[in-house]
């Protein structure tokens, strides 16, 4: 851990393998030594019987992506046109735990590590990923925001006990965050997204692949737009991309790692992730930081994080004067010398035309702003129009395209047609959530 901790002090991501070594035991680091699905539904979980815990649902290859709620995109004016088919629903743990230990009972297990990847052996159907917050931002054991079983208030505060040494190591550490805990099928993915908290990732139980952006790269990972419901993700299926419609792609620097029971991964604040699980079924507990008071503003301390401000700008410039309608404005002017869905909507050229004007100003008031910055940023040698029209290029070429039918336009919901339906024995117990709630079913 020490040589793992220079890492830390210096921001960059490193997988920690002896954080809960040299005498730990199943008191001191209670989620790699105590922590099964059975000791979980026995003594944590269990004795919240009637909480509900967030589970999202996808067909194998899909599962799972994660969206902001519907009552996000319903204040912005429903912007952009989106047809999830991930189903985010509330179940019981013991009513996940049973449909796991199902789908379990149904495949056969793989032979070896090629195997579990194989097409012989990938899991069909649909696959299941709990997500629970088990720790609010006041350093407290919750479960569905309630005080949490007091066994769950012992593993975290032995956990957090073990990694608070590691964790003041990041150079702007002012304590936990918030933590959550992720259980999931063999055959899950979580695409490529950054979050902008440090945190540290301890797996329980299974392996995962992850794989590993250094933070800007907007140009080469095609990031959607803010007003997206996948905002801080990539537009780019990085399992399996599409070169030509992500061309610069192929020049974005990933790399890969596996993480094991009992490992700690430091994932540093605005560093690109994809997580997999080709193995094996997987538990996590990801504990996020809070920077300290006084802290400097996450872009004044990377300036590889000044890209993310230019389309931030550049986005809220054209949102602040044309609302939900911004996302087809800058649709139709990345695609006006295209015939395409997106420039198919008619548009005043003089509303466009003040919108790239718009643009512009925003492109060279962060070109002003970031060249008296020390480090700057690369493109602040290219011109305002350099930079608009690879910002339209990047973000909104094919974002309002993608998912657009054929009567869309800004202010129509969203489209819960090609949403996964969840098996049977779900439906049998579940009912379909409100309009604005976070899910879109409810489990008995």
């Amino acid at each position: 851990a020490s040589e793992a901790r220079a890492y830390v002090a210096r921001g960059e991501p490193v997988v920690i393998t002896d954080a809960f070594s040299g005498g730990a035991d199943a008191r001191t680091s209670p989620v790699v030594h105590k922590w099964t699905l059975e000791y979980l539904r026995k003594n944590v979980f269990g004795a919240a019987a009637g909480t509900g815990f967030n589970v999202a649902a996808d067909k194998t290859g899909r599962c799972c992506r994660y969206f902001e709620p519907r009552a996000r995109a319903r204040r912005a004016g429903y912007p952009y046109p989106f047809a999830p088919s991930t189903h985010l629903y509330r179940d019981r743990f013991e009513g996940y735990v049973t449909t796991v230990r199902k789908a379990l009972r149904a495949r056969p297990p793989p032979d070896d590590d090629v195997a579990a990847s194989s097409v012989h052996h990938r899991p069909r159907g649909v696959l299941h990923y709990l997500h629970e917050i088990v720790m609010n931002s006041k350093g407290e054991a919750v479960v569905a925001g309630a005080a949490a079983p007091p066994q769950l208030v012992a593993d975290l505060g032995a956990v957090t006990a073990t990694l608070e040494p590691i964790a003041s190591d990041q150079p702007f550490f002012g304590g936990f965050a918030s933590a959550k805990v992720w259980m999931g099928q063999r055959g899950i993915i979580m695409p490529l997204h950054y979050d902008a908290t440090d945190n540290l990732y301890v797996m329980a139980w299974g392996r995962k692949k992850a794989i590993i952006g250094s933070p800007g790269q907007l140009d080469k990972l095609y990031r959607y737009p803010n007003e997206h419901p996948l905002v801080g993700s990539s537009q780019v299926n990085i399992s399996s991309p599409d070169l030509s419609r992500h061309p610069r792609f192929v020049d974005a620097d990933l790399r890969e790692v596996i993480v094991g029971p009992g490992d700690v991964l430091y994932l540093p604040a605005w560093w690109w992730h994809q997580f997999e699980q080709p193995f094996e079924d997987t538990a996590a507990l990801n504990v996020w930081s809070r920077d300290r008071d006084g802290a400097p503003e996450a872009s004044l301390r990377d300036w590889r994080v000044r890209e993310h401000v230019l389309s931030d700008q550049l986005e809220r410039s054209v949102v602040d004067q044309w609302g939900n309608e911004a996302g087809v404005i800058l649709g139709a002017l990345a695609n006006r010398n295209t015939r395409t869905a997106a420039s198919d909507i008619s548009w005043d050229e003089k509303i466009l035309a003040r919108a790239n004007e718009t643009l512009h100003r925003a492109a060279e008031s962060w070109r002003k702003q970031v060249g008296y910055l020390p480090g700057g940023h690369p493109k602040v040698v290219q011109s305002a129009a350099e930079l608009v029209n690879e910002y339209l290029e990047l973000t909104h070429h094919e974002v309002i395209r993608e998912e657009r039918w054929s009567d869309w336009k800004p202010g129509a919901g969203w489209d819960l047609s090609q949403m996964t339906v969840l098996p049977r024995d779900l439906r049998d117990r579940c009912k379909i959530a409100p309009e604005l709630s976070p899910f879109m079913s409810h489990c008995d």
